[in-house]
């Protein structure tokens, strides 16, 4: 499905791409960082940001050395500026604020530096910030996958076990929306017994705790909140276009049946050797290598996502 495209205009507030997946090792970093190269290429100012708080390695993939990391930004006194943390790579129009050091203060923030995090990346000088998140569903992953307004990207391979944990990243996503959005103990309790959006919707039908009108109330409200992510869906490590849409066939129906949510098939990252070549060397694949089908591949999702 190709998105309508972008005027290349400076924008006011920077379009936030989060890059998310239950599975670690499906090559998260290593496309949000072809994708960030590449949307640069493109004329469009971007931003990478290191979101991975324990296992931070953009800076690897990109060949840099930063001087300054997101622990700087933590351990700033007064108001908080990521931007002053951003430094220049190599890559035309890209920048990047690298990933702490993996120690325990900062793979652990604070509540208020990480809403100080989530508010600054909205704030950032740039058309596009791409965030490139940890593995798993831990909350700190979940907020900053639920700031972008696209619901973000979520990156997955062929296997059924990377399947399952992109549709629990997702129902994570969105039970963490819905818990954010009511605050309420009651509807937390729930959230934490019923494994679909469905069951969740009978529990609050059947419970006792509301009365019918408060009930009708939240049911449509939950069902809105599961229709306005529409998550999209990278398949990486793939034979062939038609495994790809196999895999995001199966994922999107289990997401559309016991969801309720309707996810967007972005494009696949064909299986490519020179992959491991370019991260072990540091230069992103669509640098090295920009004839290889697997950079084909990231320039039609540039595409796809408007930044022609």
């Amino acid at each position: 499905m190709h998105l309508s495209s972008k005027r290349f205009v400076p924008k006011v507030t920077p379009e936030i791409i989060a890059v998310g997946g239950g599975k670690g090792g499906v090559g998260k970093t290593c496309f949000a960082a072809n994708l960030a190269v590449e949307i640069g290429q493109k004329g469009w100012r971007v931003i990478l940001v290191d979101c991975d708080l324990s296992c931070s390695n953009l800076d690897t993939v990109l060949g840099a050395h930063p001087e300054r990391r997101l622990d700087h930004f933590f351990h700033q006194r007064g108001i908080k500026d990521l931007g002053s943390v951003a430094q220049q790579t190599e890559y035309t129009n890209v920048r990047l604020v690298a990933g702490t050091t993996g120690l325990l203060d900062v793979a652990n923030p604070r509540f208020q530096q990480k809403e100080a995090l989530t508010r600054e990346l909205q704030r950032l000088d740039a058309d596009v910030v791409i965030a490139d998140l940890g593995a798993g569903a831990h909350l700190n992953t979940l907020d900053f996958f639920l700031v972008s307004e696209s619901n973000g990207i979520v990156v997955l391979t062929p296997e059924k076990t990377s399947i399952d944990n992109a549709f629990k990243f997702l129902r994570s996503a969105l039970y963490r929306k819905i818990e954010r959005f009511y605050k309420s103990p009651e509807v937390a309790a729930l959230l934490r017994h019923n494994v679909t959006l469905r069951e969740f919707i009978r529990a609050v039908r059947e419970a006792e705790a509301f009365d019918p009108a408060v009930k009708r109330q939240i049911c449509g409200e939950m069902v809105a909140l599961a229709k306005s992510m529409r998550p999209k869906l990278v398949v990486n490590r793939v034979n062939n276009e038609y495994e790809a849409q196999l895999t995001s066939n199966i994922l999107s129906k289990s997401l559309r049946e016991h969801l309720m949510i309707e996810p967007e098939y972005l494009g696949c990252m064909v299986f490519d050797s020179v992959v491991s070549e370019a991260v072990n060397s540091g230069v992103p694949f669509v640098m090295s290598h920009p004839r290889q089908p697997i950079s084909s591949c990231i320039a039609e999702m540039v595409n796809r996502l408007g930044y022609i």
